[in-house]
């Protein structure tokens, strides 16, 4: 005996194999055929599930039936009595996938706020960024602080370096110094773009457009709100290379920077502190009102970051024409002495002394400011 699995459409019935499901057109009659049944055996037939199943009058030995998309299991059981008088089932069973037609899911709604990334001139989506990582140590002369790798990477293939604008004063814009990645033994040139003394924050450049892909970090998009936990991990004399927890206290002042309450010192100046939930870079470290213990400190705000960043596409004096002046040899930067550079300070503070390559610059010092009616309005 043998069963035959038939799909009626308007063309010929489908194959398939026997470890395959018969595939059934949308809307139309799977049928299964018993041949050589047994004019005194008995037939079941089964389907399941059954929920949605139709079936058909059919003649003896055949089963007709339509059901929704799915996949089904249909079982035949044959009875009969044999030459001894004794009773044998035969069981068979086959699978059955009814396809689906012309079903098509709705797309997503586009949230009006966000840009659709498959249109021209979205944003690309953020890449993972690695803020510890990020972090590094720069020199300019032999003035040493911590500096940031901040994502995107530039249109024209190098990247943008953040630290503080006090690490950089006593050189002028267009010098080179070194950085330093941490876990890293190479060390790469970083040329100063921009810098703004009143909030204390400055852009680097990296001069290779060929170093490949760096760690990095983003930069939140707003200013972090006081209670917002933080940390930072600069190579400070006093735990070189560690990680400090702390704590915004005000979110913005006057000088478009941010308080904090947490441990600094010298050589970590200008390294990224970053919110603890989303790893997002929101201030630098400027100053303190005392080193080396937790206390309040400063920083430039996101505000001022992003508004003081340089643009990241080509400028003209950056693409070379038939001419391009020669650099001038800077001996500067091949110093072995690195020293921190010093916080902007209200107070004298002494200097570390000079160690390796880089000696990290002096935290400023900041006196607390005594409460009175200008400090309450933003006054530092």
């Amino acid at each position: 005996m043998r069963t035959l699995a038939l799909a009626f459409a308007l063309i010929a019935p489908l194959a398939a194999r026997a470890d395959e499901p018969v595939k059934v057109p949308p809307h139309q009659l799977a049928r299964f055929k018993h041949e050589n049944l047994d004019a005194k055996a008995a037939v079941l037939w089964r389907v399941t599930p059954n929920k949605g199943v139709s079936r058909a009058t059919s003649p003896r030995g055949v089963f007709e039936f339509v059901a929704p998309p799915g996949v089904y299991t249909v079982e035949r059981l044959t009875i009969r009595a044999n030459a001894d008088g004794a009773v044998e089932v035969d069981e068979w069973t086959r699978e059955v996938e009814f396809e689906r037609c012309c079903e098509k899911v709705p797309p997503a709604p586009i949230d009006p706020k966000q840009p659709d990334p498959k249109q021209p001139g979205a944003p690309a989506p953020k890449a993972k960024a690695d803020p510890w990582n990020a972090l590094g140590r720069i020199q300019f002369v032999n003035a040493g602080c911590t500096a940031t790798v901040v994502w995107p990477r530039r249109a024209d293939g190098r990247w943008d370096v953040l630290t503080a604008a006090h690490c950089v004063d006593h050189v002028r814009v267009g010098t080179v110094g070194s950085m330093q990645l941490r876990g890293r033994a190479d060390r790469f040139g970083v040329k100063l773009v921009a810098l703004d003394v009143k909030s204390d924050c400055a852009w680097l450049v990296t001069e290779s457009a060929d170093l490949g892909e760096l760690p990095f970090a983003h930069i939140a998009a707003d200013n972090a709100p006081a209670g917002t936990k933080i940390w930072h991990g600069g190579f400070g004399v006093d735990v070189p290379g560690n990680r400090e927890a702390g704590t915004v206290t005000r979110s913005a002042d006057s000088n478009g920077q941010t308080e904090l309450h947490l441990s600094v010192s010298s050589g970590d100046s200008g390294g990224g502190m970053f919110r603890e939930d989303t790893g997002e870079l929101i201030s630098t470290v400027c100053c303190t009102t005392q080193r080396g213990a937790k206390a309040r400190v400063w920083g430039a705000n996101v505000d001022s970051i992003r508004k003081l960043r340089p643009a990241s596409a080509m400028k003209e004096e950056d693409v070379n024409d038939w001419w391009t002046p020669l650099e001038v040899p800077d001996k500067s930067v091949r110093r072995d002495e690195w020293a921190p550079v010093p916080l902007p300070i209200r107070k004298e503070g002494a200097r570390d002394g000079g160690r390796d390559w880089w000696t990290p610059a002096e935290l400023p010092e900041r006196a607390a400011p005594i409460p009175t009616v200008i400090d309450l309005r933003g006054g530092k």
